[in-house]
């Protein structure tokens, strides 16, 4: 495994898995003490959440963005600790996993992150009425005609907006559940490729979210935000930010916005041009968009203990 140029993601939401973990925590010191870390600051078990869910919690989303955070910084707490890290030359998150990502760069405090993200799952919630809204993958070849398509639908009362690309051939719409229904529809009836409705509770990153938006931009400022220790690209802009230039404006944008995923992976290929796309966290999905996205690219998980194992080897620890 060649681990000379390395940028890592993190996961967001639809990675979360019961078990997430166990054999990590199992294994490793420093998952247990940052899982503990995220008990306290959130005031309920962090691990009997992700490796019992008793009271079937965590897709729920207040629930969800705390245990996918806490996952993803558990993981790269051993990572940090136990391997030389001076290869990374990068890091993104998919949606929720920014603040994973900006919490690993060094730029949110965990504690202050896991409440904010737990604040952003509930204001996502209340934004929209459930039964409102809805999403639907878009899996297919005609992304474009996708986009052009949505546009079509779209009403002043009902609208569908593309939210996700997350790779060339798979982009997520979201928006009023009549208008994305609409789209399924045609997108069957045309013939370009296949609609599927997701199973969600709210319309995310569309513009239904602007009421979370708000909330969110009033929360995030009482939250520090500090300089980037290393390099980070946005959701919203696809864009690299070193140190200064990222702004809780960014975090607030990308509630009500796209994730463009598929061009951030773009620029990390062009500008870092990794060795090795690692995702620190639970889960493979990531993985499996780089390989969707870039020819020939490597890529790895730390999702469980062997996995964590073979990198921390590759690393030199």
């Amino acid at each position: 495994m060649d681990v000379s140029s390395i940028v890592m993601l993190f996961p967001g939401q639809g990675s979360q898995s019961v078990g997430m973990g166990r054999e990590l925590a199992e294994n490793f010191s420093e998952y247990r003490d940052a899982f503990a870390e995220a008990s306290d600051a959130l005031g309920y078990s962090m691990e009997r959440l992700c490796f019992e869910d008793p009271q079937t919690q965590l897709n729920m989303t207040e629930y969800t963005q705390p245990a996918l955070l806490a996952s993803s910084v558990a993981t790269h707490r051993i990572l940090s600790k136990r391997a030389n890290l001076k290869t990374v030359s990068a890091v993104a998150g998919h949606s929720l996993g920014e603040y994973s990502a900006l919490v690993c760069a060094g730029a949110l405090n965990f504690a202050e992150a896991l409440r904010a993200v737990r604040f952003r799952g509930q204001a996502m919630q209340r934004a929209v009425p459930v039964g409102v809204g809805g999403m639907a993958a878009y899996v297919g070849s005609q992304v474009e005609k996708i986009v052009l398509l949505c546009k079509e639908i779209s009403t002043a009362d009902a609208s569908v907006e593309p939210v996700n690309f997350n790779s060339r051939t798979q982009v997520v719409l979201s928006g009023h559940k009549s208008a994305v229904e609409a789209a399924v529809s045609r997108i069957a009836g045309e013939k370009l490729g296949r609609g599927i409705p997701l199973a969600v509770s709210a319309p995310f990153h569309s513009s239904l979210m602007q009421p979370a938006a708000r909330e969110m931009e009033e929360y995030l400022e009482k939250v520090t935000l500090n300089a980037l220790n290393i390099p980070l690209y946005a959701n919203v802009d696809a864009s690299k930010y070193s140190q200064s230039g990222y702004s809780r404006a960014h975090l607030v944008k990308q509630i009500a916005s796209a994730v463009l995923w598929t061009q951030t992976l773009d620029g990390m290929h062009s500008t870092e041009k990794p060795s090795l796309w690692l995702e620190v966290g639970t889960g493979s999905v990531l993985q499996g968009l780089v390989k969707k996205t870039l020819d020939n690219a490597a890529s790895a998980g730390t999702h469980d203990a062997e996995a964590m194992r073979n990198i921390l080897k590759a690393l030199g620890a």
